[in-house]
């Protein structure tokens, strides 16, 4: 049971029906995780489907952006997103002992160095709120500057995600493909 009640398209308002209808029509999240409380807000929520379309088509690629989504549904103890971004990272070519590293709060062995440099500069990101000199250089050097721009716009993306999850309190099915782990001093 989610703590805000999930919106039938006859109780939305017209801008609140186009965006339910461009979502359904795409094939997207309605009625479920955290498209519940997106859809109390028409323009919060076309904006967070066309920043999710901008994922799929960026500098990044799909399994960097999977990084970056479970460092931060990570970061925000948020169990609904993880268990989804888990199993898209899958999808993605993550294999499943990067993603169990990950929910552990440990470095994944990556063996390509573009992802290594991705994971290291979100994670400085999620715990510091910015990068060093030095974290900003070897993320400039290896992945560029648009790159850098777009893994802080992927982070945000995955804030807002999260967080909305965990407002709604949506949880994750209990045959998810991988469930958050509770890290030591972690309140939640």
């Amino acid at each position: 049971m989610t703590r805000i009640p999930v919106l039938d398209r006859d109780d939305m308002d017209a801008n609140q029906q186009a965006v339910f209808d461009k979502v359904a029509k795409n094939n997207a999240r309605t009625g479920f995780g955290p498209a519940i409380g997106y859809a109390y807000s028409a323009e919060v929520w076309r904006l967070h489907n066309e920043s999710s379309a901008h994922l799929l088509d960026c500098s990044l690629t799909n399994a960097q952006v999977r990084i970056i989504s479970l460092l931060t549904v990570r970061h925000w103890n948020a169990p609904y997103p993880w268990s989804a971004q888990a199993k898209t990272a899958i999808k993605a070519g993550l294999e499943s002992h990067i993603v169990e590293a990950i929910n552990a709060g440990e470095d994944p062995p990556f063996t390509n160095s573009k992802d290594t440099a991705v994971h290291a500069a979100a994670r400085e990101l999620l715990a510091t709120g910015s990068l060093s000199p030095e974290g900003f250089d070897a993320a400039a050097e290896t992945l560029g500057y648009k790159t850098v721009v777009e893994i802080v716009a992927t982070i945000g993306h995955f804030c807002t995600t999260a967080m909305m999850a965990n407002v709604v309190g949506v949880e994750p099915p209990a045959d998810a493909i991988s469930h958050l782990k509770r890290l030591a001093g972690n309140n939640s």
